[in-house]
């Protein structure tokens, strides 16, 4: 069976981009995403910052 992947971030977890995508917060997701450096391991959500996300890991530069 596959390991259920979760986040284990607390009380910061608050301020990540799946919290506020879930929340409908669009506008402050597009502010956090304009210029994305890393990507979440668990959901995929693209970021500027490793502080937006679950488990982030860097981008592979093109």
């Amino acid at each position: 069976m596959a390991e259920q992947m979760t986040c284990s971030c607390g009380e910061k977890h608050q301020g990540h981009l799946c919290v506020l995508k879930s929340k409908g917060m669009m506008k402050e997701v597009s502010h956090l995403t304009s210029n994305p450096t890393v990507v979440c391991f668990i959901c995929g959500s693209k970021a500027n910052s490793g502080d937006n996300v679950c488990e982030p890991m860097a981008l592979e530069e093109k």
